[in-house]
């Protein structure tokens, strides 16, 4: 029996499937699938709805498994999964205050300057509307 994968369940490799080790041989990989096909045929299970889902997934899983290019390509695609994913390295400490305070150093303080200086242009247009109302 092949160990559990570290792939999520939900995720089984053609090896789980077949359940046989990711190294092993054309004739052992083989011999799975005769021994599977023999157990969940549907001839051998009538009435068993499970039987022809199980025996499309034995029959797809050694098809594969049996090529060699497309043997390696699913290697590649397991170990693709398996890899963990590439991460982004971790922002710089700032020297000091300054080079955190500094404006030019990212958009927050961008947005948060061009909000204070929208609300002190609203409170600077209430105040001369208020001391000079329009006359017509």
């Amino acid at each position: 029996m092949a160990t559990p994968s570290s792939l999520s369940p939900v995720t089984p490799t053609y090896y789980d499937v077949l359940r046989v080790e990711r190294g092993a041989s054309a004739d052992g990989i083989r011999r799975a699938y005769r021994k599977l096909a023999q157990t969940y045929h549907p001839d051998k299970m009538p009435g068993n709805a499970n039987a022809a889902r199980a025996m499309a997934a034995i029959n797809a899983a050694y098809e594969v498994l049996a090529d060699s290019e497309r043997r390696a390509e699913h290697d590649r695609w397991i170990d693709r999964v398996q890899s963990p994913a590439p991460r982004r390295p971790a922002r710089a400490e700032p020297a000091d205050d300054w080079a955190f305070l500094h404006p030019a150093t990212g958009w927050p303080w961008y947005l948060l300057f061009a909000t204070i200086l929208f609300a002190l242009g609203t409170v600077a247009a209430a105040l001369y509307l208020t001391a000079f109302p329009l006359r017509m």
